[in-house]
């Protein structure tokens, strides 16, 4: 079979249906008409039946983006990255600053969830010291209008600190026992 080329100089080679890529890439074929409709894969239509052919360097396209998503990289970037290998670039540096773009974005939201579970933590510890109130003059949840989130941070130990406290009331109540 001869090599023909597709919008972006991809040589094609073989026959692949839409099923076919699919099975062989590990993805639906939902995923390969979505990346052949913004341009990540190419395909040609096959004059006999109207269906979309591809060809195996779209298999490979596909592999290369699942495993950048992998390193977080959005279909945006993946796009950047290809733009780049089909002017004929090497795309490392490029790959490697949007990781370490993304690895930085990942820090900060592992930090702000991190802050979240304390916050949690506490609200929750403060919630078992309030036990069950009924809601008073239109409250919604006393649980939630009763906990200033401001202060939660002063008002209940965090979690090192309440382990420490159990530890030290446990040791208490075992000498308290002792003497006794």
């Amino acid at each position: 079979m001869e090599a023909k080329t597709l919008g972006n100089s991809t040589p094609y080679q073989g026959s692949l249906h839409v099923a076919d890529l699919a099975r062989r890439s590990g993805v639906t074929p939902a995923t390969v008409r979505y990346y052949a409709r913004i341009g990540l894969i190419n395909c040609r239509k096959d004059p006999n039946n109207g269906y979309r052919c591809f060809s195996g360097t779209d298999a490979k396209r596909i592999s290369f983006i699942r495993r950048a998503q992998a390193f977080g990289l959005a279909i945006s970037d993946i796009k950047r990255v290809f733009e780049s290998i089909d002017a004929g670039d090497d795309p490392s540096e490029l790959v490697r600053s949007m990781v370490e773009d993304r690895l930085a974005t990942v820090r900060a939201r592992i930090a702000k969830l991190t802050s979240t579970e304390d916050r949690i933590r506490k609200a929750m510890s403060a919630w078992r010291a309030m036990g069950n109130p009924p809601p008073a003059d239109g409250e919604l949840c006393p649980l939630v209008e009763r906990l200033d989130i401001d202060k939660v941070d002063s008002q209940v130990p965090n979690a090192h600190q309440h382990d420490a406290l159990a530890g030290r009331q446990a040791a208490e109540s075992r000498d308290i026992r002792s003497t006794a």
